[in-house]
């Protein structure tokens, strides 16, 4: 106020200097006329640097309408993004999932970046769409992260099973795995059971168990001679050993143990397929040990297979891999479940953390004097 008096000195100053005032009774002579105009001019100023001052005061980061906005909309798209990568328009439309649920998305978070960008070259207001497109893009890459982490825990295995095929009263020691690649859910025979006793196991970055499943006994009890002509097992009329309850971590080949999945449960004689891909390399090579610890070397060479007669030497020769439940149709509609479980989970954990990056940028911001 100080300085713009003394500029308003100067200015009528010269003011008079090169123009006479008028006299007269209400201007008060040119000096009366000067103070007036100046005191008048004075006040103007001061009232509104108050005003200036007044509104300053009320300068607050806290916009309703603003953070309501930065909070509801990446809510929004975290949603539909996850939703797109975790349910079953992934599993059955892959690329529509990826342009509706990543894609688009991705696009919609750089058009506001860009417009963002904008405003912060062009000086203008530009908080509200800097906290904008910071959580939009937190959305998208949380969202599809996410979902995809969902979708190959659990609903992946339950689309997948529902495109494999269920069977009853399959008899381990008639039926060969052959004839049921395409299974998912079975149910075996009455009297089928895990031989915990036949456990093998392969360690590599865990212990992966593998029993085979019997519908009868696997040794042979019939007597010394019996033995002797027929060799220490008894061969299932299938020929072959296809069925196979595994899991990871759960046996001890020592103690001849074996507790993966329903196994303790006398009432379990059933079983869903093992899906994963990454571990099914494991559970095979288990088999393989299996077989060459229950049978001569010379008896797993073509050689020796050709000259014994009958066959001594048990074999798998397609093993199916399975988890023993006790009701398989429960184990897959858990699967869905336990998905979109997750998901709502995720939803409600991302709409916390997105209220206090919200809240969080619009203060930082607010401070380092962005408008």
């Amino acid at each position: 106020l100080k300085d713009l008096r003394h500029s308003f000195k100067r200015e009528c100053s010269s003011c008079l200097l090169r123009r006479p005032l008028p006299e007269g009774p209400l201007c008060g002579g040119g000096a009366g006329f000067h103070s007036g105009a100046m005191d008048a001019m004075f006040h103007e100023a001061k009232l509104e640097m108050r005003e200036l001052l007044r509104k300053k005061e009320k300068r607050t980061p806290w916009q309703p309408t603003p953070i309501l906005v930065a909070v509801s909309v990446p809510v929004a798209l975290f949603a539909w993004v996850y939703y797109c990568c975790y349910s079953g328009l992934r599993s059955y439309r892959p690329q529509t999932a990826l342009i509706l649920g990543v894609v688009l998305p991705a696009v919609i978070c750089i058009a506001i970046t860009l417009g963002a960008r904008q405003s912060l070259r062009a000086a203008t207001p530009a908080r509200v769409a800097v906290v904008l497109a910071s959580s939009l893009w937190a959305s998208v890459v949380l969202g599809a992260l996410g979902g995809d982490m969902t979708f190959r825990q659990y609903t992946m295995s339950f689309y997948r099973f529902q495109d494999l095929a269920a069977y009853t009263n399959i008899d381990p020691s008639m039926d060969k795995g052959q004839s049921y690649m395409d299974a998912g859910q079975v149910y075996f025979r009455e009297g089928s059971r895990v031989a915990t006793e036949q456990v093998s196991v392969f360690r590599s970055d865990g212990v992966y168990c593998a029993a085979p499943i019997l519908n009868d006994e696997f040794a042979n009890q019939d007597g010394e001679d019996q033995v002797e002509q027929d060799g220490p097992f008894k061969i299932p009329k299938a020929q072959t050993v296809d069925f196979w309850a595994v899991g990871v971590g759960c046996c001890d080949q020592e103690s001849r143990t074996f507790t993966c999945g329903a196994v303790p449960d006398p009432g379990a004689r059933a079983g869903v397929r093992l899906l994963r891909d990454d571990v099914r390399p494991f559970f095979a090579l288990a088999v393989q040990e299996w077989a060459a610890r229950i049978c001569p070397l010379d008896d797993n060479t073509g050689e020796g297979r050709a000259k014994l007669a009958p066959l001594v030497c048990p074999q798998a020769r397609h093993p199916l891999f399975f988890h023993w439940v006790q009701d398989p149709l429960d184990e897959v509609d858990n699967l869905f479940f336990k998905g979109r479980h997750l998901y709502g989970t995720h939803v409600l954990a991302f709409f916390i953390g997105n209220c206090l990056l919200v809240l969080g940028l619009h203060f930082a911001l607010f401070e380092l004097g962005l408008k």
